[in-house]
């Protein structure tokens, strides 16, 4: 509701999907799913790092623009690569 119609609904959960599908490729590009130890080629750091960059990206979009949807697909891209850990 809230004045809504059309594809808006949907295409902000398209958006949403999408950008966790980012986050989870991302983490396939940084850690070798073969490669379950910490150390080596395994680039856990920098997941946590943007992970955690991604995060505060999200509340610094929301303070500054009031855009709720790009902010949620921050925090959705976050979580596709906290799960893809």
């Amino acid at each position: 509701s809230h004045g809504r119609h059309g594809w808006e609904e949907p295409a902000d959960a398209a958006a949403l999907l999408a950008s966790f599908l980012v986050g989870a490729f991302a983490c396939g590009l940084l850690i070798d799913k073969n490669q379950f130890r910490f150390g080596g080629k395994a680039l856990y750091g920098a997941a946590l790092v943007g992970n955690a960059a991604l995060l505060v990206g999200a509340t610094f979009v929301y303070d500054e623009t009031r855009d709720r949807l790009l902010s949620a697909c921050f925090a959705a891209m976050a979580c596709g690569l906290q799960n893809a850990m």
